[in-house]
């Protein structure tokens, strides 16, 4: 029951690529290129690794969906053979069984550097039994309200102290990503040597009076903002000090740095009376131009990167120099009698799916009632709507459970044990983000309160809830800054992990690439390939831009994927070449992710198939006949001695010779969209066919 708390203080094997032949690729592909390293971030289909129970029919068949709605590459899909039974699952089995094998995975198939969301499709536990941590905590309030029960996707999220057997995610400040009070940009982020370092560069801001004590104490600044030049505030405290200096020069350069690398608020700057020093100079405005005019209460969205660390100030830095690493996560659907059936979890990722990048002109509406629910969370509206309203957002704030008008909403926030939505005059716009704060929202063991899932089926896109008693406690939701960030263009998923500091409880269940808000570009990138030059054949990647809107935004850099490989991120220029061997022959995966210039990173990927060498010899994949219980496929690869299928990246079936049927069922391959891939070897070459999609 919901209470008030006291105060709280690889080697993948990709058959035409190998991983030592991509390994040349990608020296090869770095010459004459210009780097964005900052464009690491965000969220696409490419970024998002889809975790499959291989014995499980239901989980084969979402996540056949969901690989074709958010093309999924192949090398992004994890089966694994050997997945606990139920809803919860002890912390050593939860390790070995599961978490392990991910992480092992993404090592072996080397896409750590770019994955970003570990999704888990049905017919996995939702819950892990925690009680081995819970037992070592020390701390009363901890002991008290820190529950033995934690979320599959959080324990993923938390995956480093997970690891390492550390109770130390049952903080209530944890989530380092999430996004705290504005002060916080400004806050000393280290410890030790470099922590006393920021000490001195703030006493010397705090005591200087004249120019050269202002120039001492921005160049202090200057020193550790080049030591670490993802902590944008760093730059910006150096700017200000330049400017008290009358050094306007230097005070400009540092504040373009403190933009480029992620500063985003106006607002300061123009509140700042030193930094107004320099709205005479030249360049100013321009800066001023790319900022964001939003409320300075909160610190502003940042996109997540998984291949960085985090400061307990809120902004990445390299794992080597301190920051802590997450990993976003979720569960695609949970199919269950007192969850989703198959079909209605389907259906909420085909809805999510379509509704990026259409902007959806719904209402944001937050519960007002006496509830503890409610009243938790009902102080921090005041921010959220400030943000909304300075966005030109429609907000509402309704006196019930749940709203009693006829519009149509794009976020809900409530506060409420049970509900019924399906007697509702009113509707949810796709990728409208709905929750719900009360104790046993994601308990699906139980009948006991409205499950999350209600509101999934009324709509929503993703929500959220408690696997366990959480109690009212405000670190373990998310805010309702979730749906001020979420108009602001991050992806679902960010948006639930940048405004919940303690998830540990907090199951996270829909689409987590869903983005209606996101200002991506429409630029154009064309794939082909070139003419052959010795032993080398060009794959060439054209690059188009096209005019924008307000909502859209310029391509900051292109990330390039071969064979579902990130080999490359380039600037964006006409024509990028990468230069291949003429040896390789077959169909040739290709992405071009387009990144925009924009705080959020949003990103669109635009892929294509190439075929290398001779396109007579690609193999084949025609599907014969099909009944209900088994698809019959023919495989064909000229001079092959033998073909192998694929399904989810998994060999399904193998054939010898240059023809072959193989029969597939739905408990090895699931029903829905049907993703194959056929790998024809001629002695150790391996010959791969285009992906073939079948409906089963």
């Amino acid at each position: 029951m919901l209470s008030h708390t006291p105060n709280l203080a690889t080697p993948f094997s990709p058959s035409l690529l190998t991983l030592r032949r991509f390994g040349c690729l990608f020296l090869l592909a770095l010459v004459g290129w210009m780097f964005c390293n900052s464009a690491q971030a965000g969220i696409g289909g490419e970024n998002i690794i889809v975790v499959v129970n291989a014995k499980s029919e239901d989980s084969l068949t979402l996540a056949n969906h969901y690989v074709q709605l958010r093309d999924i590459p192949p090398s992004n899909i994890v089966l694994l053979e050997d997945v606990p039974s139920g809803l919860r699952v002890s912390l050593d089995d939860f390790r070995e069984k599961i978490l392990k094998p991910i992480l092992n995975e993404l090592n072996r198939r080397e896409l750590a550097a770019h994955a970003q969301v570990i999704a888990y499709s049905a017919g996995f536990p939702t819950a892990v039994d925690i009680r081995e941590h819970t037992k070592k905590l020390t701390d009363e309030n901890q002991k008290k309200y820190q529950r033995p029960v934690a979320s599959i996707n959080s324990m993923t999220y938390f995956y480093r102290w997970v690891i390492s057997d550390s109770p130390d995610y049952l903080g209530w400040g944890s989530n380092f990503y999430a996004r705290g009070k504005f002060e916080r940009h400004f806050a000393n982020p280290f410890a030790g040597e470099a922590g006393e370092t920021f000490q001195a560069a703030e006493s010397a801001t705090n005591d200087a009076t004249t120019a050269e004590e202002w120039t001492a104490a921005a160049t202090r600044w200057s020193d550790i903002a080049d030591d670490y030049p993802t902590l944008h505030p760093l730059n910006i405290r150096a700017a200000e000090a330049f400017a008290n200096a009358d050094d306007l020069e230097s005070a400009l350069e540092r504040l373009a740095k403190a933009v480029a690398s992620g500063w985003a608020n106006r607002r300061y700057v123009e509140d700042s009376e030193s930094l107004q020093k320099l709205s005479e100079t030249e360049g100013f405005n321009e800066i001023l131009e790319q900022l964001q005019d939003v409320p300075m209460k909160n610190q502003g969205p940042v996109p997540f990167a998984a291949s960085v660390g985090w400061t307990s100030a809120g902004h990445p830095i390299p794992n080597a120099k301190g920051g802590m690493p997450y990993m976003l996560s979720c569960v695609l659907g949970v199919v269950n009698e007192r969850g989703s059936t198959l079909e209605q979890a389907i259906e909420v990722l085909k809805r999510a799916r379509k509704a990026d990048r259409t902007t959806p002109d719904g209402t944001v509406a937050f519960a007002k009632t006496s509830d503890v629910r409610v009243t938790t969370r009902e102080p921090l509206y005041a921010d959220a709507l400030a943000w909304l309203m300075s966005r030109d957002r429609d907000v509402e704030i309704f006196s019930s459970k749940l709203p009693t008008s006829d519009k149509r909403y794009s976020g809900l926030m409530l506060g409420a044990a049970s509900f019924d939505a399906r007697k509702r005059s009113w509707s949810m716009t796709p990728g409208a983000i709905a929750e719900n704060l009360t104790s046993l929202g994601a308990a699906f063991e139980t009948n006991s309160q409205t499950k999350l899932t209600e509101l999934l089926h009324a709509g929503a896109a993703i929500s959220s809830g408690a696997v366990a008693e959480p109690y009212a406690l405000v670190p373990k939701f998310p805010t309702p800054m979730m749906h001020a960030y979420y108009a602001e263009g991050v992806s679902a998923i960010e948006a639930f992990y940048l405004t919940t500091t303690s998830p540990y409880q907090l199951l996270i269940v829909g689409d987590p690439a869903c983005q209606p808000y996101a200002k991506a570009p429409i630029d154009f990138v064309r794939m082909a390939v070139g003419e052959a030059s010795g032993d080398k054949v060009p794959v060439n990647f054209f690059w188009q831009a096209l005019p924008g809107n307000k909502n859209t935004s310029p391509t900051a850099a292109i990330e390039l994927y071969l064979q579902d490989k990130r080999i490359a991120v380039a600037r964006p220029t006409h024509k990028i070449e990468v230069k291949l061997p003429t040896s390789l022959e077959g169909a040739l995966r290709c992405r071009a992710v387009v990144i925009g210039r924009q705080p959020t990173q949003p990103r669109v990927a635009i892929t294509e198939t190439l075929v290398l060498g001779n396109p007579n010899i690609v193999p084949t994949i025609d599907a014969q006949s099909t009944d209900n219980e088994t698809l019959q496929i023919k495989l064909a690869c000229p001079d092959a001695d033998r073909i192998e299928l694929k399904h989810l990246g998994r060999v399904v079936a193998e054939t010898s010779g240059t023809s072959g049927t193989v029969s597939l069922t739905p408990d090895r391959i699931g029903r829905g969209p049907i993703q194959l891939e056929a790998i024809g070897y001629v002695g150790k070459q391996g010959i791969p066919s285009k992906l073939q999609l079948i409906e089963f």
